[in-house]
Protein backbone atom coordinates (compact mmCIF):
# COMPACT_ATOMS: atom_id res chain seq x y z
CA UNK A 1 0.00 0.00 0.00
CA UNK A 2 3.17 2.24 -0.04
CA UNK A 3 3.19 4.96 -2.49
CA UNK A 4 6.00 6.84 -2.29
CA UNK A 5 9.35 5.96 -0.60
CA UNK A 6 9.87 6.71 2.59
CA UNK A 7 12.70 9.30 2.14
CA UNK A 8 10.33 10.93 -0.89
CA UNK A 9 9.69 14.93 -0.87
CA UNK A 10 5.89 15.50 1.16
CA UNK A 11 3.86 16.07 -1.44
CA UNK A 12 2.40 20.35 -1.69
CA UNK A 13 -0.45 19.55 0.19
CA UNK A 14 1.11 18.18 3.14
CA UNK A 15 3.97 21.33 3.18
CA UNK A 16 1.45 23.56 2.91
CA UNK A 17 -0.36 21.75 5.73
CA UNK A 18 2.70 22.03 7.64
CA UNK A 19 2.91 26.25 7.37
CA UNK A 20 -0.19 26.43 8.49
CA UNK A 21 0.41 24.06 11.44
CA UNK A 22 2.93 26.58 12.40
CA UNK A 23 0.91 29.66 11.69
CA UNK A 24 -1.98 28.14 14.20
CA UNK A 25 1.16 27.89 16.70
CA UNK A 26 2.08 31.61 16.30
CA UNK A 27 -1.93 32.66 16.30
CA UNK A 28 -2.50 30.73 19.18
CA UNK A 29 0.84 31.77 21.20
CA UNK A 30 -0.59 35.31 20.03
CA UNK A 31 -4.45 34.56 21.67
CA UNK A 32 -2.67 32.90 24.85
CA UNK A 33 -0.59 36.19 25.67
CA UNK A 34 -3.51 38.59 24.94
CA UNK A 35 -5.79 36.25 27.25
CA UNK A 36 -3.24 36.57 29.82
CA UNK A 37 -3.10 40.41 29.65
CA UNK A 38 -7.19 40.46 29.11
CA UNK A 39 -7.36 38.32 32.35
CA UNK A 40 -5.38 40.48 34.67
CA UNK A 41 -2.13 38.62 34.68
CA UNK A 42 -1.05 36.23 37.47
CA UNK A 43 -1.71 32.51 37.47
CA UNK A 44 -5.66 33.19 37.05
CA UNK A 45 -4.83 34.82 33.37
CA UNK A 46 -2.53 31.65 33.01
CA UNK A 47 -5.58 29.82 33.70
CA UNK A 48 -7.83 31.31 31.38
CA UNK A 49 -5.08 31.39 28.24
CA UNK A 50 -4.41 27.41 29.03
CA UNK A 51 -7.01 26.23 25.90
CA UNK A 52 -4.57 28.81 24.11
CA UNK A 53 -1.19 27.20 25.77
CA UNK A 54 -3.04 23.82 24.57
CA UNK A 55 -3.77 24.19 20.99
CA UNK A 56 0.21 25.93 20.75
CA UNK A 57 1.11 22.76 22.02
CA UNK A 58 -0.78 20.62 19.80
CA UNK A 59 -0.17 22.76 16.59
CA UNK A 60 3.32 22.69 17.16
CA UNK A 61 3.68 18.86 18.05
CA UNK A 62 1.80 18.40 14.66
CA UNK A 63 4.08 20.29 12.51
CA UNK A 64 7.09 19.08 13.87
CA UNK A 65 5.95 15.19 13.66
CA UNK A 66 4.69 15.82 9.73
CA UNK A 67 7.89 14.67 8.80
CA UNK A 68 7.70 11.16 10.46
CA UNK A 69 4.56 10.38 8.25
CA UNK A 70 3.19 8.92 11.46
CA UNK A 71 -0.97 7.90 10.68
CA UNK A 72 -1.81 9.67 14.03
CA UNK A 73 -0.31 12.99 12.60
CA UNK A 74 -2.88 13.19 10.10
CA UNK A 75 -5.41 11.98 12.25
CA UNK A 76 -5.18 14.80 14.64
CA UNK A 77 -4.51 17.45 12.21
CA UNK A 78 -8.06 16.43 10.86
CA UNK A 79 -9.79 16.22 14.43
CA UNK A 80 -8.07 19.82 14.71
CA UNK A 81 -9.48 20.97 11.65
CA UNK A 82 -12.63 19.90 12.69
CA UNK A 83 -12.53 21.28 16.07
CA UNK A 84 -11.50 24.83 14.81
CA UNK A 85 -14.37 24.65 12.00
CA UNK A 86 -16.95 24.04 15.30
CA UNK A 87 -15.07 27.45 16.92
CA UNK A 88 -15.09 29.24 13.97
CA UNK A 89 -18.56 28.69 12.87
CA UNK A 90 -19.47 29.57 16.64
CA UNK A 91 -17.91 33.36 16.19
CA UNK A 92 -19.15 34.03 12.81
CA UNK A 93 -22.76 32.78 14.20
CA UNK A 94 -22.01 35.27 17.37
CA UNK A 95 -22.03 38.28 15.10
CA UNK A 96 -17.51 38.34 14.89
CA UNK A 97 -17.13 38.49 10.86
CA UNK A 98 -13.50 37.89 11.58
CA UNK A 99 -14.88 34.31 12.57
CA UNK A 100 -15.39 33.97 8.67
CA UNK A 101 -10.99 34.41 8.54
CA UNK A 102 -10.54 31.85 10.78
CA UNK A 103 -13.41 29.52 9.14
CA UNK A 104 -12.05 29.96 5.63
CA UNK A 105 -8.30 29.04 7.47
CA UNK A 106 -9.66 25.89 9.00
CA UNK A 107 -11.72 24.47 6.29
CA UNK A 108 -8.59 24.84 3.79
CA UNK A 109 -6.60 23.21 6.42
CA UNK A 110 -8.81 20.23 6.39
CA UNK A 111 -9.04 20.21 3.00
CA UNK A 112 -5.46 20.08 2.81
CA UNK A 113 -5.09 17.15 5.21
CA UNK A 114 -8.27 14.73 3.19
CA UNK A 115 -6.47 15.38 -0.58
CA UNK A 116 -5.73 11.83 -1.68
CA UNK A 117 -1.80 13.20 -1.47
CA UNK A 118 -1.74 13.67 2.07
CA UNK A 119 -3.29 10.17 2.86
CA UNK A 120 -0.94 8.48 0.27
CA UNK A 121 2.18 10.03 1.94
CA UNK A 122 0.53 9.52 5.61
CA UNK A 123 -0.22 5.82 4.40
CA UNK A 124 3.49 4.84 4.32
CA UNK A 125 4.83 3.07 6.84
CA UNK A 126 8.21 4.68 8.02
CA UNK A 127 11.04 1.52 7.99
CA UNK A 128 13.10 1.48 11.45
CA UNK A 129 16.58 1.38 11.53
Amino acid sequence: MASAPHNARPPASVRAQRVLLWIYAVMFAGNAIWAIGEAGGGMFGVGYAMPYFLLTALSTVLAVKVATRARWVRTSTIVLHSFLIVIQLGRTLGGDVFGLIGLLIAITGLVLALRPAARGYFSVVPVRA
